[in-house]
């Protein structure tokens, strides 16, 4: 680790005017070598001046470092203040303002004591004192003690104080410490207790596993002899199970070609239920036209009345010249011809703006065990009983055209995996009902893809419903 420093210091003379152009040069101590190191260097400007940086390339020591400021040969101030940056951990070294001492001041006498010169904090190498040295040397040894006395006083007080904090902090922490180191050694000991008593459940374990060796050893020769038994069981049974599959494969050909053909016969079938749908209503308008003239007859000369004369009649009891010339009409060609009508009506209306809504109608007649209807004129109707007569009630409500709203639209699933189709079926709220078949039904596609699919894209179905998809053969064409 290394720490940045930056230090100030301003030099003046002997008579207090300011010292310009002096080179000054920084020492740290280093405690590796035991001697003093320059650290940086600088020149003092016009005002006295002088500024420099630089860095301490080992700074681990859990004290501060020791600088001073030399000119030359000699020290001129070893007791700089120092200032720390608590962000970027950087120090502000300040040396103050330095004078240089005069000639007669670096005189000292030779009965100064080893101890004050040890004491003392020396400048330039020697013990400076603010007033001139008379021509004759001459020392107050009191005075000079006690100057350098109180000099070193101010540098090392602020220190020991600091060293005070940190010895107090210091204290507290090996006191913490001492306290976690105890309770480490209770734990310790239970640890090693607990160790003692998973040694001796260890060594009934493994007595126990050596026990358990043996019986797994039998077991292990009984398991080869039975695993020699079930590979020729699963032999025999792969073997069953490639004829079964050879046979599955051929049989869902075959229900392929099938499933192929109730598609075409199912589509024939539909086109031919129309067709017949669309004669019987042609047959059903022609019966109608029939029974509309055999119903205009003329007039007999005898009588002179018409076939729809109800003359002769008696309660409950139809006349069988009025029975001769009632209208017979299949219930079920009655309903279809209504409905072709009102088809037909719907369409006249549709390009209006118009619709047909629920249409109901009601007819009284009698109903025959063929399933006919016999329908009778009014004035018949009126010399039968009620109980006699049947109703019979037709109610036609035009179809809705279906909707998204009614369920969803069949995608396209064509020339897709079984996977692919399950997932859009899926996600659209259909059931996939798959089968497989040759791909001759459609050798555009792939093995494996989808082939033919009933209903067919874009049909609208219920929800839930399932759709049929043919996938190509993976095993042939």
């Amino acid at each position: 680790m290394s720490t940045a420093f930056s230090w100030t210091a301003r030099l003046t003379d002997a008579d207090g005017a300011v010292a310009a152009g002096a080179s000054l040069d920084v020492q740290l101590f280093d405690l590796k070598t035991g001697a003093w190191a320059s650290a940086s260097s600088a020149k003092t400007d016009a005002a006295g001046t002088a500024k420099g940086a630089g860095t301490i390339a080992d700074d681990t020591l859990p004290f501060a470092p020791a600088f001073r400021l030399v000119e030359g040969a000699g020290v001129i101030s070893a007791s700089p203040e120092f200032t720390r940056n608590a962000r970027t951990g950087a120090l502000a070294i300040d040396f103050g303002q330095v004078r240089r001492l005069a000639v007669q001041e670096t005189v000292i006498a030779r009965t100064l004591s080893a101890r004050t010169l040890r004491t003392a904090a020396p400048i330039g190498g020697v013990v400076a004192t603010d007033a001139a040295i008379a021509a004759t040397p001459t020392v107050d040894a009191a005075a000079i003690r006690a100057q350098a006395v109180d000099d070193t006083t101010k540098t090392f007080t602020a220190r020991l104080a600091k060293n005070d904090q940190d010895l107090a902090a210091r204290d507290a922490q090996i006191s913490t410490q001492s306290k976690q180191i105890t309770e480490r050694d209770a734990q310790i000991t239970t640890l090693r207790a607990e160790k003692a008593d998973i040694t001796a459940a260890r060594a009934k374990s493994d007595q126990d596993l050596a026990a358990r060796d043996v019986q797994i050893a039998s077991q292990s020769k009984a398991l080869g002899e039975r695993d020699a038994q079930i590979a020729a069981v699963r032999a025999q049974a792969a073997d069953d199970a490639a004829k079964s599959n050879a046979r599955l494969a051929q049989r869902d050909q075959e229900l392929a070609g099938r499933d192929a053909q109730l598609v075409e016969r199912s589509r024939v079938v539909a086109e031919q239920e129309k067709e017949i749908s669309g004669l019987r209503a042609t047959l059903v308008a022609k019966d109608l036209e029939i029974e509309d003239i055999k119903a205009t007859r003329t007039p007999d000369p005898t009588t002179g009345t018409t076939g729809g004369t109800t003359a002769g009649t008696t309660a409950g009891v139809i006349n069988p010249a009025v029975a001769s010339t009632l209208r017979t009409v299949a219930v079920t060609d009655l309903a279809t011809t209504m409905a072709t009508q009102l088809d037909s009506a719907q369409k006249t209306l549709k390009p209006t703006g118009f619709s047909l809504g629920a249409i109901q109608v009601s007819a009284k007649g009698i109903l025959r065990d063929s399933g006919s209807m016999e329908f009778l004129d009014a004035d018949t109707l009126k010399t039968l009983p009620q109980d006699s007569l049947s109703d019979l009630k037709f109610q036609f409500i035009p179809e809705k055209v279906a909707s998204e709203d009614d369920g969803p639209r069949v995608p396209d699933v064509l020339q897709l995996t079984e996977s692919a189709v399950r997932r859009v079926l899926t996600s659209v709220g259909l059931v996939l009902e798959a089968s497989t078949g040759p791909r001759g039904l459609n050798p555009a596609v792939a093995p494996g893809q989808a082939m033919v699919q009933s209903p067919g894209a874009g049909s609208i179905i219920a929800r839930g419903a399932r759709v049929m998809v043919i996938f190509a053969d993976e095993q042939g064409a």
